[in-house]
């Protein structure tokens, strides 16, 4: 039994933790731990598109005279975030089968249902976005 002090009754010596430090690279070993990592570090290609992006309409506040559009490179780093968006929206589309259960009766839908309804749903929605930018000019 320890005391308040963190000695233990009948020793002298004081309780010493040693927790146990994971090593940097510890999500190098593994296949599944990389592909992981690389799926939560897609959120910082997409963190900097976003200021980009609000650097491009504090611009625009001097009006379309005096907007000066980023250059190329800004199409370069949106095309490397659209990747990422688009490697990070499979990823979690793909998951979604094994995270879900959505009871039917006594049993649940099937794991790969519940994929193919998200991916059709990131589909339409991907195209009325689309069409609503194209046509509808938003």
């Amino acid at each position: 039994m320890s005391t308040p002090n963190g000695v233990l009754s009948g020793s002298d010596q004081p309780l010493r933790s040693h927790p146990y430090r994971q090593p940097f690279n510890w999500w190098l070993k593994r296949r599944g731990y990389f592909l992981y990592m690389i799926r939560e570090l897609t959120a910082l290609p997409i963190a900097v598109w976003w200021l980009l992006f609000l650097v491009e309409l504090a611009r625009l506040r001097d009006g379309a005279a005096g907007y000066r559009p980023l250059e190329g490179w800004f199409v370069a780093v949106s095309v490397v975030c659209l990747a990422a968006a688009l490697w990070h929206s499979y990823t979690f589309l793909t998951l979604a089968g094994l995270i879900m259960r959505i009871p039917l009766g006594d049993r649940s839908v099937q794991p790969r249902v519940i994929v193919g309804a998200a991916f059709s749903g990131f589909v339409v929605l991907t195209a009325v976005v689309a069409g609503l930018i194209i046509w509808g000019g938003v």
